[in-house]
């Protein structure tokens, strides 16, 4: 499963990250990113992970200038297409979130957001906490930084042993999720069987993918090591209390010191 994040994308696994959270929830999302950083200015955005950019279309709507960041090319592909039929201009980059400042010059983003759980990807944890400093790097003094991903507590509260689960997303697509949880490694383990009937001939996907885990207090020290304060935390994207122990998304609005 090493650097899986670069195949593991495409069309049936978006179908599976995203469809469902469309409309009304994306927008819910962005709005209370942006409620909680209550900057009333016209800010520069780096959606970072942007995926499909269903974020980055928001922001743009409400007037901020917006660049959306992605490693894979299928999602950037739908992004532009959707900002082009919405008539917004956004800039859509291929790159490694490793490696963000290569592609942006230092201090150039009011704000940068990771959004829906795009953190901890990679196969060493010391290449998570680069991404923070790369973060660092590309924001403005006393920029914002808003990061939402697994809460490790939350992740040992939930998954205490190993589970498959099968359903039928939508009619004729199915799903087989098997998950389990290191706590050696502290990271999350999935196995994914996709079957898409809904065309002939049926198409079958297998992948497998692991995402490393952090509690809140782990994160919030990263975070402080990359040279940011905390500002605020709630749980789910879209708003709601934060619960330490239990709660499965830790949401973080930090400021560049």
């Amino acid at each position: 499963m090493k650097n899986w994040w670069k195949t593991f994308f495409n069309p049936v696994t978006s179908e599976v990250l995203f469809k469902h959270r469309e409309g009304e929830q994306t927008k819910a999302e962005a709005e209370q990113v942006l409620a909680q950083i209550k900057n009333k200015q016209k800010m520069k955005i780096l959606d970072l992970c942007c995926g499909e950019g269903r974020h980055s279309l928001i922001f743009a709507k409400k007037g901020h200038e917006v660049t959306g960041l992605d490693y894979t090319a299928g999602f950037l592909k739908v992004a532009k297409e959707r900002a082009k039929k919405s008539r917004l201009k956004i800039k859509f980059v291929k790159a490694d979130m490793k490696e963000t400042s290569q592609y942006f010059e230092k201090s150039n983003f009011d704000a940068v957001v990771s959004l829906y759980n795009s953190f901890g990807f990679f196969d060493l944890r010391k290449d998570d906490l680069k991404v923070l400093r790369e973060v660092h790097k590309v924001l403005k003094s006393k920029g914002y930084f808003v990061i939402n991903t697994l809460n490790g507590n939350g992740v040992k509260f939930r998954i205490k042993k190993p589970t498959s689960v099968g359903h039928e997303l939508s009619k004729n697509l199915f799903m087989i999720d098997k998950t389990s949880y290191s706590s050696e490694k502290k990271r999350v383990n999935a196995e994914w069987t996709l079957l898409d009937h809904r065309k002939k001939p049926a198409i079958m996907f297998r992948g497998a993918f692991h995402q490393n885990v952090f509690t809140h207090r782990e994160l919030k020290n990263m975070l402080r090591q990359s040279g940011f304060k905390i500002l605020t935390t709630w749980g789910p994207l879209r708003g709601g209390l934060f619960n330490e122990k239990e709660t499965w998304h830790q949401t973080i609005l930090a400021q560049k010191n």
